[in-house]
């Protein structure tokens, strides 16, 4: 009898197709100021908060880095976006939580966005009904890659971390999957794991119906 009983799921790059967009459009506003961040400084954002992320531009573009012109100007091209093109899904995504209501495994969400705003990407995604859990950035003391999200998520679902798998795309989500003590399956959106913390993994899988397969066997579904 398998020992792993729920499934706690990230959102961003994970289940909503958006790291891509915030990309986009933190180059699009550092740009309009005049001002030009690569493409890795913003991939090194990924998974983390908006505090983080603020720290991350800084160190990037230097003391006279127009900071809060460029995050205000992104943050409302972004959210621009994602209301006028809506919010896409990862592909495998529905057909992943359709399996798990299926066989009524729980599932809870874990993401460092703070809450208002990961509940209109759920909502505009269509996903804001599927899951009865959803512990965010600003419900715990620390976010992704500290493991409060993951630990504050398995604790509302009544389980042990060590009976919970994850699903993450991001270093940051694995470190924080790992560090709260579950098996964590990696579906890289935007670059893969680094060397350094691939080894964190369960597994690195190159999509959700592949995710869903490992799943399936570590529940106990496949023999």
């Amino acid at each position: 009898m398998s020992g792993f009983r729920a499934v706690v799921l990230d959102m961003d790059g994970l289940m909503l197709d958006t790291e891509r967009i915030a990309v986009e459009c933190w180059i699009e506003s550092a740009r309009v100021s005049g001002w030009e961040i690569s493409r890795e400084t913003c991939l090194a954002m990924v998974g983390l908060d908006h505090r983080a992320s603020r720290q991350k531009l800084l160190d990037a573009g230097g003391r006279s880095f127009p900071l809060d012109e460029v995050s205000k100007r992104g943050r409302l091209r972004y959210l621009e976006r994602l209301r006028g093109e809506g919010v896409g899904l990862k592909p495998g995504i529905v057909e992943l939580l359709d399996w798990l209501d299926a066989r009524g495994v729980p599932k809870a969400v874990a993401t460092s966005t703070l809450c208002e705003l990961a509940m209109e990407k759920l909502e505009l995604a269509g996903l804001r009904g599927r899951f009865e859990t959803i512990v965010c950035g600003d419900h715990v003391p620390k976010t992704k890659p500290a493991p409060d999200v993951y630990l504050a998520a398995v604790g509302q679902l009544g389980l042990a971390p060590s009976a919970c798998i994850a699903l993450e795309d991001s270093d940051t989500g694995l470190r924080a999957a790992h560090g709260a003590g579950l098996a964590c399956i990696v579906v890289p959106d935007m670059q893969p794991p680094r060397p350094e913390y691939a080894g964190l993994a369960h597994c690195v899988v190159g999509s959700l119906g592949e995710a869903r397969e490992v799943i399936e066997r570590l529940l106990g579904y496949q023999m």
